[in-house]
This record gives C-alpha cells, structure tokens and sequence, in this order.
C-alpha cells in the first residue's frame, strides 16, 4: 500500500471496491485514449484496420 492510504481499519466497508472500480474506470478511458491516437496515427500513415481479425483472448 502506499503511504498515502488510510490503515486497513480505517477502510470503511465498501470503500476499497469503489476505490478499485474508479481505478478500472480510468484505466479504461486511458486505453480508450491510447486507442483512438493509435488509429490516428496508422491513418496518418495510410494503413487501416482489419477489425475482423482483432481477437481478445
């Protein structure tokens, strides 16, 4: 834990879950933003997606 973070009793119920579903969500707008200047860039250099082939495993 970092030093910044209330000791475990401090943590009130629930409150840790909310905490790590905020992370989520801003790790998820981030590789929404990484994504979109990705395609901005391939686009720039003229190469284009397949989106047909992109898998998640």
């Amino acid at each position: 834990m970092s030093p910044a973070s209330p000791p475990p009793e401090a943590i009130e119920p629930g409150q840790l879950l909310k905490e790590l579903e905020q992370r989520q969500d801003d790790v998820l707008a981030q590789i929404d933003e990484l994504d979109e200047k990705v395609r901005q860039v391939l686009q720039g250099l003229g190469v284009s997606l397949d989106e047909s082939d992109e898998t998640l495993s």
